[in-house]
């Protein structure tokens, strides 16, 4: 990375940012500066002209892209609050940048891969679409292991109260952050199959595999996956239609019922006898309702 000067923006008080003052070229050149702290102080700056007017930064949208990839954990967290508040109105602009922002979700830091999937659904939700090109890295991700640290450990290992119970606050946070992401970026994944299901179509065996997980909130979003696929193409899910059955007896309703709705696309009435065994002993009565519809639709 290269700048325009010795250390751009380097008079600039962070707390008392005025727009009027910051040259663009400027704020390109902290943005792009080989030094990290030039590079984090002028995605600060960003962050501070978003909050007077958010079109002052639309033309750095890229520059901030880039730093999603930097080396810097704090480059990165700084750039992710300014495309959040980009996000909020300004979808499009985002959306160029969704290969830069789904690096994020990939970072060892909970709260870095919070931003990202945070990122990725505000995209998703006005335009699915977009996060079709990064579905391999999505799909990637939610099949990887849960990262983070056994905070129970290193409490274990300290004698100050304080100190230990400020560690079991940070995991707990930590666990919260990873498993609202993975909540997020299994929803962009929904939303990308039921937008654009031949996006997904390729990617039906890797699909299966997270319906086999043991993490529920990835499973349920599989399951419905598949089912975006199958009500477009049935015979395209068929060769893994057999992840759906253990599912009938998921802990979690929600993933049950996923299930039922998956079988009932996929129309096969070889299923029936499963799906009756859930409507005759399912103790949520609306799955067990819709296991026996379902397993009516088969039959006919």
């Amino acid at each position: 990375m290269t700048g325009s000067s010795e250390s751009p923006l380097e008079s600039v008080v962070l707390d008392d940012v005025a727009p009027e003052s910051i040259p663009a070229d400027e704020l390109r050149a902290a943005l792009e500066s080989e030094r990290s702290l030039v590079r984090q102080r002028g995605a600060h700056v960003c962050v501070a002209l978003a909050a007077d007017d958010v079109d002052r930064i639309l033309p750095f949208v890229d520059a901030l892209g880039a730093a999603l990839r930097d080396d810097n954990a704090g480059v990165r967290q700084t750039a992710a609050s300014a495309l959040q508040a980009v996000a909020a109105v300004d979808v499009d602009a985002v959306a160029e940048v969704v290969d830069d922002v789904v690096a994020l979700t990939r970072s060892d830091l909970p709260d870095i891969r919070l931003a990202g999937a945070e990122l990725l659904a505000e995209v998703a939700k006005e335009r699915p679409s977009a996060c079709a090109p990064v579905v391999d890295e999505l799909v990637e991700t939610l099949d990887g292991p849960r990262a983070g640290v056994d905070g129970d450990s290193f409490a274990a290992a300290v004698a100050d109260p304080g100190t230990e119970e400020a560690i079991r606050q940070r995991d707990r946070e930590s666990r919260e952050y990873g498993r609202r992401a993975r909540e997020l970026l299994s929803n962009v994944l929904v939303a990308v199959a039921d937008d654009s299901p031949a996006a997904v179509a390729d990617r039906v065996d890797a699909v299966a595999d997270l319906a086999a997980a043991d993490d529920e909130i990835v499973r349920g979003a599989a399951l419905d996956v598949l089912g975006a696929l199958a009500r477009e193409s049935p015979e395209a899910v068929r060769p893994v239609a057999d992840v759906a059955v253990p599912a009938l007896d998921a802990e979690a309703s929600v993933v049950r019922a996923r299930a039922v709705r998956l079988l009932g696309y996929l129309g096969d009435e070889a299923h029936v006898e499963a799906l009756e065994r859930v409507a005759e002993t399912d103790e949520d009565d609306e799955i067990a309702a819709f296991a026996d519809e379902t397993a009516a639709f088969l039959r006919r």
